[in-house]
């Protein structure tokens, strides 16, 4: 009997210390995880940003340099995919860069920012107004919107543009796409097919 009760404690003993290293394992492993979970949605908020950009360009060139009053006028007139959402958010919403809205330095509409000469791309012109769309109702004005941003405030992993946080990450119409690895990420990159490495191991996208 004392043999069985030896061998039982001895087995319960090693079981709490199966469970303890375990636990230990769990807690290292839960910050890699959650760096690779959120690497995952930078790349997605990256992609999806881009595309959008992209289709407003191509809408603006479409429709005499007007801005498309929705993402969902982008999809019909197949210029995007799907209407994509905000990957760094529940909800999914993004922040819409309005004509006039205050932008960082040296975007399209933002304040200093070179209007269209003659001659220039009508993705880098600056307007303050709203104008009829395609996909408006006859006799109504929509004002459109010239990029979007995530809502998120968290700090980001890459750099994107100079910028470390993922609501100054501007998606525009025109505006070249700068990304580079912050201090917290890991050497290199990832970048999507298309874009150009630059020293330091970022991407370069141009529209």
């Amino acid at each position: 009997m004392s043999s069985r009760r030896g061998e039982a404690g001895y087995s319960l003993v090693a079981l709490l210390a199966a469970v303890a290293v375990m636990m230990i394992l769990l807690g290292a492993a839960m910050p890699s995880w959650r760096y690779v979970m959120k690497n995952d949605a930078e790349e997605e908020l990256l992609f999806r940003g881009g595309q959008i950009a992209d289709a407003i360009a191509r809408y603006q060139r479409r429709n005499g340099n007007a801005p498309p009053p929705s993402l969902e006028a982008l999809v019909q007139g197949k210029f995007l995919r799907k209407a994509y959402k905000d990957p760094m958010t529940k909800h999914g919403s993004w922040k819409m860069l309005r004509p006039g809205d205050a932008l960082l330095p040296g975007m399209p509409g933002a304040p200093g920012a070179p209007s269209r000469q003659p001659g220039t791309s009508p993705t880098t012109t600056t307007t303050t107004t709203t104008r009829p769309s395609a996909f408006s109702q006859p006799g109504q004005t929509v004002g459109g919107f010239l990029g979007v941003a995530s809502t998120s405030t968290d700090k980001s992993l890459r750099v994107f543009n100079n910028r470390t946080h993922y609501h100054e990450w501007l998606f525009v119409a025109g505006q070249p796409r700068v990304v580079g690895r912050g201090p917290a990420g890991p050497a290199g990159g990832s970048p999507r097919p298309g874009g150009a490495r630059p020293p330091g191991g970022g991407t370069v996208t141009r529209p």
